[in-house]
C-alpha cells in the first residue's frame, strides 16, 4: 500500500518494503498548485502505473469537495484509494496517540508553508478520533507560538505533537516546550517531517478507525479522560492502573459520605432511637399539637375513608433532599445524538425464485446493524399486483432469524439494489450492491372438467386461468387413453386447438368441446402449440384433475 502525503511545495510517497520498514520518497512539486490541482501533483509522483492501493492524506482545514476532488484525481492516475484521512489523525498514528480503550485530547500542532494548524483532536476508547477545532496561524513574529499557548491554555490537551519540517530543529521543539502553558505536558516530536507519511501506513492496522468533526456529544457511556502515568510512553489498556475511569478501593475508603439534609423533625434522629417507637395507626390521624400522644385521640371516631388525609399526615415515600430544601429536582442526563448512518456497498448478494417470491441474500459488514433494500420491477403492467417500485429498511436481527429476505415481487424482471448503513463517520462511499433477476414466464393453470348431457352427449371444460396478464399462445388439448399420462401431443389425440389470445389477470378463459366416448381411464393434458419455445409455464391445476374418466 502506499502512503501519500501532498504539501504546498513537496509531496511524500511512503511504503513498506520486504522487511516492514517505511521507506519515504520526497518529491517537489515544481510550483505544482496541489490545492487547486491534485490531478497534476500526482502525476508529478508518478504514482498509480501499477494499479496499487493508497492512502492519502488532506489538511484539516479542506472540506468534502477537496476530498472528493483528491479522490477523483487519484483514480484517474490509477489508484485505488482505500483511505483519505486528515494530516493531524495520521500524525497522531504516527506517535501513537490512538488505541483502543483510551480516552485523551491531543493538540496536534502542523506546519506548513509559512504557517501552522492547530487541530484539537478528541480520542475515546472505540477507536474515534474527533477534530474538535482546527486553526491556523501564521508563523512570522511568534504568532504560531502565541496562538499555541492560546489553544494549550483553552483544550487543555494531554500532549502536543508536533509534525511537518519546521519541527525537525530542535530550536523549535525547545521553543514549544518552554511555553508556561506546556509545563508539564508531553510534547512529541519523532521525525515530524514523516509523522503524516507513517501514519497512513499504520492505517492497515486501524480497521475500525473511525473520524468524525466537532465535540463528542454529551454521554454517559464514556468513562473520565484517564491521566497519563508515565509522562514518556501512551499507557496501554494493559498497563492502565484505572483502565475504566473507577478510582481503586482505597480512594473509596477515604471519602466521607455527605451529611443528610434536614428534612423534617425525623431528620434528626437516628435509626436506634426509632426502633423503640411503634409505628403509629393508619386509621388513626396523627398532629403536632397534641401534647399527650396517642392516648387522648382513642375516644375520637376515625375520619372517614373519603376524607384526604391532613397536612400533618407524614408521606410514605421518603423527599430527596434536594426537594426538601426546595430545589428542583435532578434533570436526566441527555441523551447522546445518534451517529449519522452511512451507506456502504454489501457483498455476496444473491436472489433465489419462489415461484412469484425472491429470497433475497447478502453478507452484512460487521458494523451494520440496518440495510436499505430497494427495487424497481421493469416489467411491471397494469395486469400485475403491488407497486412498481419499493423502498424499505431490513433490520439485521430479523434477517438473520428469517434466513434472509423475502420479497413477493411476481415473476417479472426485477433489478435490487441493497445498502448497509453504517455508523461510521470515516466511511462515505455512498454505493449500493446492485442484482438485477431476469423475468420467469408467467404461470398459466387450467383445470378439465367432464361434463354429461341429458340427451346422453358428453363434452369437455378447459379453464385456463392466469394471476398476472399474458399472452396465451395457441394451445393444443390431447386425449389419451390408458393407465398412463401422455407427456407429448404425440401420446395421444388432439380433441380441440384453443387459439393465440390474450389471457387477462383474473378473467379466466373457459373452452368446451364434444368428448367422445371411452372406456377405461382416460386424460385430458394441454401442451403448447409450438412447444417447447413458448414464453408461458403451461401447468396443471392438480395431476389428479386430469384424469377425466
Amino acid at each position: 500500500m502506499l502512503a501519500i502525503a501532498i504539501g504546498l511545495r513537496v509531496a511524500r510517497v511512503g511504503r513498506l518494503d520486504p522487511d516492514g520498514r517505511p521507506t519515504v520518497t520526497v518529491t517537489d512539486l515544481a510550483g505544482a498548485d496541489a490545492a487547486a490541482d491534485p490531478a497534476s501533483a500526482l502525476a508529478a509522483l508518478g504514482a498509480g502505473a501499477t494499479d496499487e492501493e493508497a492512502a492519502l492524506a488532506l489538511p484539516a482545514t479542506a472540506d468534502r469537495r477537496a476530498e472528493a476532488r483528491l479522490r477523483r484525481a487519484a483514480e484517474d492516475v490509477g489508484l485505488r484509494v482505500s483511505r483519505i484521512v486528515p494530516e493531524p489523525v495520521a500524525a497522531a498514528l504516527h506517535y501513537g496517540a490512538i488505541a483502543e480503550g483510551v480516552h485523551r485530547t491531543v493538540l496536534v500542532a502542523d506546519q506548513t508553508a509559512g504557517a501552522v494548524d492547530l487541530t484539537v483532536l478528541a480520542i475515546t476508547p472505540d477507536l474515534t478520533v474527533r477534530v474538535v477545532t482546527t486553526r491556523t496561524a501564521q508563523l512570522a513574529d511568534d504568532h504560531g507560538l502565541a496562538a499555541l499557548a492560546r489553544e494549550l491554555a483553552e483544550a487543555a490537551p494531554d500532549a502536543v505533537l508536533l509534525s511537518g519540517d519546521l519541527y525537525a530543529t530542535p530550536a523549535r521543539r525547545a521553543d514549544v516546550e518552554s511555553l508556561p502553558e506546556a509545563q508539564g505536558l508531553t510534547v512529541r516530536c519523532r521525525t515530524p517531517e514523516l509523522a503524516v507519511v507513517h501514519g497512513l501506513l499504520l492505517l492497515e492496522d486501524f480497521g475500525l478507525l473511525r473520524v468524525a468533526t466537532g465535540p463528542a456529544p454529551a454521554s454517559t457511556g464514556f468513562p473520565p479522560p484517564l491521566e497519563d502515568p508515565e509522562p514518556g510512553a501512551w499507557p496501554t489498556p494493559a498497563e492502565d492502573p484505572e483502565p475504566h475511569g473507577i478510582p481503586p478501593a482505597s480512594a473509596l475508603k477515604d471519602r466521607e459520605a455527605p451529611p443528610p439534609a434536614d428534612s423534617g423533625p425525623t431528620a434528626s434522629q437516628g435509626r436506634g432511637e426509632r426502633r423503640d417507637e411503634p409505628p403509629p395507626p393508619r386509621s388513626e390521624p396523627q398532629t403536632e399539637t397534641t401534647p399527650k400522644g396517642r392516648g387522648e385521640l382513642r375516644d375520637q371516631p376515625p375520619p372517614p375513608r373519603s376524607q384526604p388525609p391532613t397536612e400533618t399526615t407524614p408521606d410514605p415515600t421518603p423527599t430527596p433532599p434536594s426537594e426538601a430544601a426546595g430545589e428542583p429536582p435532578p434533570q436526566p442526563p441527555p441523551s447522546p445524538e445518534a451517529p449519522r448512518q452511512r451507506s456502504v456497498p454489501v457483498t455476496q448478494l444473491q436472489a433465489i425464485r419462489r415461484d412469484d417470491h425472491l429470497l433475497v441474500l447478502w453478507a452484512w459488514p460487521d458494523a451494520a446493524l440496518t440495510a436499505r433494500v430497494r427495487w424497481r420491477r421493469e416489467d411491471a403492467s397494469a395486469d400485475g399486483d403491488g407497486p412498481r417500485d419499493g423502498d424499505i429498511r431490513c433490520q439485521r436481527r430479523v434477517y438473520e432469524h428469517d434466513g434472509g429476505l423475502d420479497l413477493r415481487l411476481g415473476r417479472g424482471a426485477v433489478t435490487l439494489t441493497v445498502e448497509a448503513l453504517v455508523p461510521d463517520p470515516a466511511v462515505d462511499t455512498e454505493g449500493a450492491a446492485s442484482l438485477r433477476i431476469a423475468a420467469e414466464p408467467p404461470i398459466v393453470e387450467y383445470e378439465p372438467t367432464l361434463r354429461r348431457r341429458l340427451n346422453g352427449t358428453r363434452y369437455a371444460t378447459v379453464t385456463f386461468a392466469t394471476r398476472t396478464g399474458c399472452d396465451l399462445p395457441a394451445v393444443h388439448v390431447v386425449h389419451g387413453l390408458g393407465r398412463y399420462r401422455p407427456t407429448s401431443t404425440a401420446e395421444g389425440a388432439v380433441l380441440h386447438e384453443v387459439p393465440a389470445q390474450r389471457l387477462p389477470a383474473g378473467a379466466p378463459l373457459v373452452v368446451k368441446f364434444p368428448f367422445p366416448g371411452t372406456r377405461g381411464p382416460s386424460w385430458l393434458v394441454c401442451f403448447p402449440a409450438d412447444a417447447p419455445d413458448t414464453d408461458i409455464d403451461l401447468r396443471p391445476t392438480a395431476l389428479h384433475r386430469l384424469r377425466v374418466t
